[in-house]
């Protein structure tokens, strides 16, 4: 079987999407914006570049073997995946690693990766168990697309695949996810973003990370221009995962600034896309200022290249994260693990500035753990 079912729920219409009141304009513009962000969340890419200890977690024989009885205690439950939880995949010294990490993402560096987990040594459905058994430390899994997936797989499924064509790269509609075209600086549409990887593929499929307070900053020096077009509300493309009642774009702000935090929503494939709608006109002066911020970011990014069982994980509210386009070939089809996490207040201790409410795509009818790619 493809897919775990985890639960039936009845259809109806989601009020909100990636965090946003689908009926209003959310942004903040009248409220005063910092001249400038300092702190842990404000990093330079070459001085965690040049001390990889700040941001690698190395995984010890002792973290291993706790994590490897916490699946063992899973599996003999014998129950369905989407039913991990901390109280049935029992950490004991791992946990506090995990809960570090959290704490670095919301009051440290933002992002976070863990390496050396001997993840093939698992067959996929452990390898599942082992993800979403960490992640149940993290946060709450949501939805991840209209499909109702809670376990998303990052791997090319269009035209010229390893493996299989399912979408059409040209498709408007169609997730970067699942192609192998490089994937330009955004967030994703969940407090925190996890990924495992699987398989690092041929070649590419570089993985970039940018402080978008670090941006932030730098649009102040360069170009304070843009800080202003961003504080305004600009419409976003849903890609068709709305309801059938539902406008199939919406309005929100690149930039928010709330309870002396600031919020970044940054997505160009949500945006570009939005040219598809004949009663919509797009300022060019919003295409100039997001191809000026892809430059930046590309010169000031934090690369990486993620290696079989690093576990990555990203908080989307101050980090901007990126991929190069990669080559696949048989035998070596990059493959990648994802969560998206809702992350309770009382763990991250921060304050929303909108719904962030249960925008899981409810109308997909029910939520799925799907052990390949789909």
């Amino acid at each position: 079987m493809s897919a775990a079912a985890i639960a039936s729920q009845p259809v109806k219409e989601d009020k909100s999407w990636r965090g946003f009141d689908v009926n209003s304009d959310n942004q903040t513009a009248h409220v005063q914006f910092p001249d400038r962000i300092t702190g842990p969340s404000a990093w330079d890419s070459k001085d965690l570049d040049a001390h990889p200890e700040k941001w690698i977690y190395h995984v010890t024989e002792q973290d291993i073997a706790d994590i490897d009885q916490a699946v063992k205690h899973f599996v003999s439950l014998n129950l369905p995946l989407g039913e991990i939880s901390q109280d049935n995949f029992p950490l004991t010294t791992f946990k506090q690693v995990i809960i570090n990490q959290r704490e670095n993402l919301f009051h440290g560096l933002g992002f976070g990766l863990i390496r050396g987990f001997p993840i093939n040594n698992y067959e996929r459905k452990e390898q599942a168990i082992v993800f979403m058994g960490i992640g149940s430390y993290i946060g709450t899994r949501k939805p991840q697309n209209g499909k109702g997936h809670v376990l998303g797989h990052v791997k090319d499924l269009t035209a010229g695949s390893t493996t299989k064509a399912v979408y059409d790269v040209e498709d408007p509609t169609t997730r970067i996810y699942a192609t192998r075209k490089a994937q330009p600086f955004h967030v994703d549409g969940t407090d925190v973003v996890a990924l495992l990887c699987l398989n690092e593929g041929q070649d590419g499929g570089l993985s970039a990370v940018i402080s978008s307070h670090t941006v932030y900053n730098r649009l102040r020096e360069l170009r304070p221009d843009i800080i202003e077009l961003m504080k305004e509300a600009w419409l976003w493309d849903r890609k068709g995962e709305h309801g059938p009642n539902e406008a199939p774009y919406m309005k929100a702000s690149p930039l928010i600034y709330f309870d002396e935090r600031l919020f970044t929503f940054w997505g160009p494939h949500f945006f570009e896309t939005m040219t598809r709608f004949p009663e919509v006109k797009i300022e060019e002066e919003k295409f100039e200022a997001m191809r000026y911020i892809q430059e930046l970011a590309e010169k000031e990014a934090l690369n990486m290249k993620l290696q079989v069982g690093d576990m990555q994980f990203v908080q989307n509210y101050q980090i901007l994260h990126a991929r190069t386009a990669y080559v696949d070939r048989p035998g070596q089809t990059r493959h990648l693990l994802r969560l998206w996490f809702m992350v309770n207040q009382s763990d991250s201790r921060w304050k929303m500035p909108f719904t962030k409410g249960d925008y899981n795509y409810e109308y997909a009818g029910e939520q799925v753990v799907p052990l390949e790619a789909e």
